[in-house]
């Protein structure tokens, strides 16, 4: 292989002619730092950024390395082999590399080839020596969000605001970030001031609203949430690569004020359409809100059916357990039980690694199979089925990804499963917990009242209903 030109444009003069390296990469390359905007924006013409950079600083090894996490974020397997690739070539086309180039490069290999948890300890080991390096936080903290580690969401960030000079365009975003770290971590009040704080500094941050939309779901706060996406609709709705994923809690929302016709009008215009990508984080948004309209009993057409096929057309190496299990939901939403037990089958035999960093393997193992077998035997009725599986791994569903808001989907199933049984002790049980914490749930009241209703105390659930 020839050998890459290296371009560093921190290569600076110091002393007696002496040519010395900085080990930041720089911030004064203007299509990098264009590039970062866009990233942190979540702009939709980030890889035309990334692309250009590319193409125009040939040989600018943080441009490799910018584009390599880029192809990582998707959570799919072939860009993830991408990116491996990418980082190999670099290794072998590069005569000399900086220490953090060289510690990227490790992360990039280590999370493309599957080892996540060894690629979060990579970053946590990069930022200690550079605490202020923008892309393995933002890496970082999108690669935390895969794993559902609240705690390294909440404190990889909190620690680089106080590292932070305020007055750096970024350390608004960093703000955004911090927020969605505190809010899963259940500092929602905490969480919303600073994500507001955020917000105030850019109404483009997507991401800040993103985390105080979800401490206002946390707080079954919907009015609330759906009057701030509101106010900010000009920033969110178009233009970066989010807008599906917002628009997913503003349906949250419609959903708690029984507003279906918006639901699906927000669903075949945003969502899920024939000009849609397959894309697995869109569909995965898509298979959320339909599996949660399906558990209601509201007819969705031929949605169904349409996304498994979409599913269908996606699905590849087993690489991240919790989009397989969105893959599931629409084979069992669209009666497809041959394609859902193909895939329960991929997935069983891929619990099979011995590797112990086959991070995949593990999720699968502890929690993804489980509740990958419970939303099948939930589409067929056998409810015991679902709470046998669900039950004892419902304080751990953390374990394979996601947020809060998110894993709530596999909540709602075991509790609608307790309810269909009827297993009223459990679904009580259940149902109890969830009013503790969103006393102002129309769904958690609702879903009361059926119990309510089902053991004969007509008037016990008037009261839940009204």
């Amino acid at each position: 292989m020839s050998r890459l030109t290296i371009y560093h444009s921190d290569v600076t003069e110091e002393g007696a002619g002496e040519m010395v390296v900085r080990d930041e990469f720089v911030r004064e390359e203007p299509l990098y730092q264009q590039a970062m905007v866009a990233l942190f924006e979540f702009r939709d013409d980030v890889e035309e950024r990334s692309n250009q950079l590319l193409t125009e600083r040939s040989g600018y090894v943080p441009a490799s390395i910018f584009g390599a996490y880029l192809s990582l974020l998707g959570s799919e397997y072939a860009p993830s082999r991408s990116a491996v690739g990418t980082a190999v070539r670099v290794r072998e086309g590069v005569a000399r590399l900086r220490d953090k180039e060289r510690a990227h490069l490790d992360v990039i290999e280590a999370w493309g080839n599957g080892e996540f948890y060894r690629a979060q300890r990579l970053l946590d080991e990069l930022l200690l020596q550079f605490p202020t390096d923008q892309l393995a936080l933002f890496a970082g903290h999108q690669l935390d969000f895969f794993l559902g580690d609240a705690q390294s969401l909440r404190d990889r960030i909190g620690a680089a605001v106080q590292e932070w000079d305020r007055d750096d365009p970024i350390y608004g975003f960093l703000l955004g970030m911090f927020s969605f770290g505190l809010e899963e971590s259940g500092w929602y009040e905490r969480a919303q001031d600073v994500g507001l704080e955020a917000l105030e500094r850019s109404p483009k941050d997507v991401w800040a609203l993103h985390a105080v939309v979800h401490t206002h779901e946390m707080r079954a706060e919907f009015g609330p949430g759906l009057a701030l996406m509101a106010k900010l609709e000009p920033f969110w709705v178009q233009g970066n690569f989010f807008n599906v994923h917002n628009y997913w809690h503003k349906c949250l929302y419609l959903l708690e004020e029984g507003e279906i016709a918006g639901i699906l009008d927000i669903y075949d215009n945003v969502i899920h359409h024939p000009g849609s990508g397959l894309s697995a984080l869109e569909m995965l948004d898509a298979s959320a809100i339909l599996w949660r309209l399906y558990l209601d009993d509201i007819d969705v057409g031929s949605r169904f059916v349409e996304l498994a096929s979409s599913w269908g057309e996606w699905l590849d190496v087993p690489f991240y357990v919790f989009n397989d299990c969105h893959a599931i939901m629409a084979f069992v939403g669209a009666d497809r039980y041959d394609l859902a037990e193909c895939r329960l089958k991929v997935l069983k035999e891929s619990v099979g690694s011995s590797d112990p960093e086959a991070t995949n393997s593990t999720m699968t193992k502890e929690v993804g199979l489980p509740i990958a077998e419970s939303l099948v035997a939930f589409g067929r009725g056998e409810y015991q089925r679902v709470i046998d599986l669900l039950y004892p791994i419902r304080k751990i569903f953390y374990r394979f990804g996601g947020s809060h808001a998110q894993r709530d989907a596999f909540h709602r199933t075991l509790l609608e499963a307790a309810i269909r049984l009827p297993d009223p002790r459990l679904a009580t049980r259940l149902v109890d917990e969830r009013l503790a914490l969103k006393e102002d749930s129309p769904y958690n009241w609702l879903s009361k009242r059926r119990i309510l209703e089902s053991q004969g105390d007509h008037q016990a659930s008037l009261v839940a209903e009204q």
